[in-house]
């Protein structure tokens, strides 16, 4: 069994599906736009709860942004 990781390429297509800057969605968060975009990259990870409100920011789940590693 593998733990779900992150998965940086959903956070920004669900982003641009909802027609969301990263600057209006890390305003929104109380974050520097920079904060998203590493997101996005995979340079970081968002902590749970901050993530917990980026989905909700997006009408999304929190499963829509995790993969189960193979």
């Amino acid at each position: 069994m593998h733990a779900p990781t992150f998965s940086p390429d959903a956070l920004g297509q669900i982003r641009r599906e909802r027609g969301v800057t990263q600057r209006k969605l890390a305003a929104a968060i109380d974050r520097n736009f920079t904060s998203i975009s590493m997101y996005e990259n995979g340079r970081s990870t968002p902590p749970v709860d901050v993530l917990a409100v980026i989905a909700d920011l997006l009408g999304a789940h929190m499963d829509d942004f995790v993969r189960t590693a193979a």
